[in-house]
């Protein structure tokens, strides 16, 4: 994704002599996956493992919203060195959440699909930084009322690190890991199946096994659909199309929510199983 500068304003800060003092809420990953937990199926001698798709339980983020209040006061020759000041704490805030965004992505027990990562470290380390780093240097500089209002209209006008940067990385990441826990089921539906035969076989009622095996496997196709395509989606969103593609990253949490809904039905699935062959 090549990262646009823009002109327009948008209801995000109607007045660009303002600067925000709080954050906008990102949509953000519902509740992120835990990847890696093993249950094991003993049927008849037959080992088989499959991962556990278990789920932190505290939310990513409450309620999102889209803008946030500016803050006072409006630059003016008075109070120019107050307002500096304060571009100044709101340009160390961005630095430090893509800093902060920027370790996510690089997180080494992290799921995400290598070109989405690229693509993730290509924005946040070589437009947003670079470009919010280049206006602390500027900020400093101004000696006019005009210089700094143009410089907090560029904050937040051309990097929305707030309303599109952060969402944007924590709804990719949340996708990916959703995506990599559907695989491992999928991956290991075959040797669920087997294991389900094989006590069959040796004689043992795999009713209740056969109908939590068929949900499982449709819980995690309904997952599926959820999560095709949303990275994708996701990393074509521009900080010039906010507020419009607000409503993506809003859509885009639902879908990570309904499939995280689905993985933990998945979970259970597989749980009912284990017992039911022992």
């Amino acid at each position: 994704m090549t990262k646009q500068h823009t002109t327009g304003r948008s209801v995000d800060d109607m007045n660009p002599t303002r600067t925000r003092t709080t954050k906008s809420r990102s949509p953000g990953r519902p509740t992120p996956l835990v990847v890696g937990g093993i249950v094991t199926i003993v049927a008849a001698g037959t080992f088989a493992a499959f991962p556990a798709a278990a789920l932190a339980a505290t939310p990513r983020s409450s309620a999102p919203s889209g803008s946030s209040q500016p803050s006072d006061p409006a630059c003016t020759p008075a109070v120019f060195s107050q307002a500096q000041q304060k571009v100044e704490t709101d340009l160390a805030h961005r630095v430090s959440q893509l800093n902060s965004l920027l370790a996510e992505v690089n997180q080494p027990s992290g799921h995400l699909a290598p070109g989405d990562k690229q693509t993730l470290v290509n924005d946040i380390s070589g437009f947003e930084l670079p470009g919010i780093q280049g206006l602390q240097a500027q900020v400093q500089q101004a000696t006019t009322c005009a210089q700094l209002r143009a410089d907090a209209h560029s904050m937040v006008f051309d990097y929305r690190v707030y309303v599109v940067m952060t969402p944007q990385t924590e709804l990719t990441i949340g996708a990916d890991d959703e995506t990599y826990v559907e695989d491992r089921f999928v991956a290991l539906e075959p040797v669920i199946a087997a294991a389900i035969q094989n006590a069959k076989a040796h004689g043992k009622d795999v009713t209740a096994a056969e109908a939590a095996f068929d949900d499982l496997k449709s819980q995690v196709g309904a997952a599926q659909s959820e999560t095709h395509g949303l990275s994708v989606q996701l990393l074509q969103q521009e900080p010039h199309g906010y507020p419009a593609n607000w409503q993506v990253f809003l859509a885009a949490r639902t879908s990570e929510s309904n499939a995280r809904t689905d993985l933990h039905t998945a979970y259970a699935d597989a749980e009912q199983i284990r017992e039911d062959l022992k």
